[in-house]
Formats: structure tokens, C-alpha cells, sequence
């Protein structure tokens, strides 16, 4: 019978090498994504690819940092935001905050340095996927569109263009932005009563920034002239635009009718105005 045995064996060592992968497939598929965070040092981040990537295309990442008390596997289920990034190849980058929360300046928590962190996780992010580095994109809701308003005055030349939904800085406001001009539409509900337009104290202690006046810093931190373009949309939707700043930088706020959330199809009608942005944006 000992030949019965050695046929077992040799069955049950074909049956294990057809079930797994090699190490080489091993190491180049990542071991995360929408349900099952990306781990790093300091954190971790929730991922999605489009749906029709062919799994060797650089792709443009959209960062996207949730509002507070939420989780990146939050933003995951957003079906207006995934389907526009699915629309446009984008791969979605949802970080966790610590605790459901961000260390934005101003604001109560203070237990991690956030700029430091989303840079990387990016480069976690490029160990893991191939990416396109001239289209990385900022996003956030809330707390974290506050995320994306610091990320932009910090750090903005490692970006291409900035999207926050409701919200902006906190107080102080800075004085004056360290890196160069960035491009960026926002959006904000004139109802909104969780981060209003003008800000609200928290707790009496922490101050919500005013967004106007936000607004107003990073036009001159870009040196753009008076707006060159207004547009209008569904729900009172108002966007005032100045193209003309420095680098070929961009702004546009937009007001509407609401609270605090993005209007409906907002998410399509921002990736199209940072695509036409990057299309008139000089070379070089």
C-alpha cells in the first residue's frame, strides 16, 4: 500500500500549488481594497479601482477623507462618488481618520500629523497600485474637506486639483499658504447647519472657519483676478470662477440651496471642471 500513500501525497501537494498563488503573483496583488483596509505605519486607507482598469494603466487617484465619525469603508459605500470615479477611471483612496476623526489645525483632535500622513499614503499607494502622479486629486466631506482646505495650503503642488464638500479651514485662519497655487472647486449649502458658510464655535472652545473668507485667502495666495465666469444649476446652484492665476491655477466656489451635504451629480460636474482645468493648464 505504500504506493497508495506516495499517490496521496503527490495529489495533495498538485492540489495546494493549483489553490495558491506564487509568491511573485503574491506580492504584486494588493491584500486590500473596499472592505479590507490597506495597512501602513501611522494608519490605513480603504481602496477601489475602476471597474474597467486593465490592471496595467496608471490611474489617477482621488483621495477622499471622510466626514467625522465615519470611516474610510464610509466613503467606500457612496454610490454618487464611486460611480463618478468608476466614470473616470479614477482609483478611490478613502483614509481613516484616528478614532473617526481628523487633526485638522484648529479643530479638537490633535493625534497625528495629517499632512504627513496622506503623503503617505500615497506613497503606499503607489507601492501597491500603478498610479498617475500628475492626477492625484483631493477630496473630502465636512471634517474631512477641512482635511483637503489644510492639505491644499500645506502641501498643495503635490496635487493636481482639490474638490472639498462642506467645509473649510478652522481658526485662525492662516496667514499665508507655504506651497504654490493650487486649483480647487468647492461646493457649500447656504442652509448648511453643521459647518455654516460664516462657521459656528464648537464646545465652546473650537472655532469653524469662515468659508468666503477661506475662499478669498487662497485667491490671493494664487494671485487670481476677479471672476471671470459665473454659472448656474439646479437648487439655486451659483459658481463663480477665476481662471486667470498664477502657474495656470484655478478656482471656483460654488453656493447652493442646501445643507450639509454635495448637491445631486455634483461629483461628475467637479471631475469635469478639474479635467478642463488640467486641458488649459500651460505645459510645463
Amino acid at each position: 500500500m505504500k504506493w497508495l500513500h506516495i499517490l496521496q501525497a503527490a495529489l495533495f501537494a498538485l492540489f495546494l500549488s493549483a489553490g495558491m498563488p506564487s509568491t511573485a503573483a503574491q506580492s504584486a496583488t494588493p491584500i486590500c481594497g473596499p472592505r479590507d483596509a490597506c495597512i501602513l505605519d501611522g494608519g490605513s486607507y480603504h481602496a477601489r479601482v475602476p471597474a474597467n482598469w486593465d490592471g496595467e494603466s496608471p490611474l489617477p487617484v482621488l483621495t477622499y477623507f471622510h466626514g467625522y465619525g465615519q470611516t474610510g469603508r464610509s466613503v467606500m459605500a457612496m454610490k454618487a462618488l464611486t460611480k463618478a470615479a468608476n466614470d473616470v477611471g479614477a482609483l478611490i483612496i478613502a483614509p481613516n481618520g484616528i478614532d473617526k476623526a481628523w487633526s485638522v489645525r484648529g479643530a479638537p483632535p490633535n493625534k497625528r500629523d495629517e499632512i504627513a500622513f496622506a503623503t503617505a499614503v500615497i506613497e503606499d499607494v503607489a507601492r501597491r497600485w500603478p498610479i498617475d502622479q500628475s492626477r492625484l486629486w483631493v477630496s473630502g466631506f465636512s471634517l474631512g474637506a477641512s482635511m483637503a482646505w489644510d492639505i491644499a495650503c500645506l502641501a498643495g503642488d503635490r496635487y493636481a486639483g482639490f474638490l472639498p464638500v462642506s467645509g473649510s479651514f478652522w481658526r485662525p485662519h492662516p496667514e499665508a499658504c507655504p506651497a504654490g497655487p493650487v486649483t480647487m472647486i468647492h461646493v457649500h449649502g447656504r442652509g448648511d447647519k453643521v459647518m455654516p458658510l460664516e462657521g459656528r464655535t464648537i464646545r465652546g472652545q473650537w472655532r469653524q472657519g469662515d468659508v468666503l473668507e477661506s475662499f478669498e485667502l487662497l485667491r490671493g495666495h494664487n494671485h487670481c483676478k476677479l471672476p471671470e465666469i459665473e454659472s448656474t444649476g439646479s437648487n439655486g446652484l451659483l459658481c463663480k470662477e477665476w481662471n486667470d492665476c498664477d502657474g495656470g491655477s484655478r478656482l471656483a466656489l460654488c453656493l447652493y440651496d442646501g445643507g450639509h451635504a454635495a448637491p445631486k451629480d455634483w461629483y461628475p460636474r467637479a471631475f469635469d471642471w478639474l479635467n478642463d482645468a488640467a486641458k488649459a493648464k500651460p505645459a510645463g
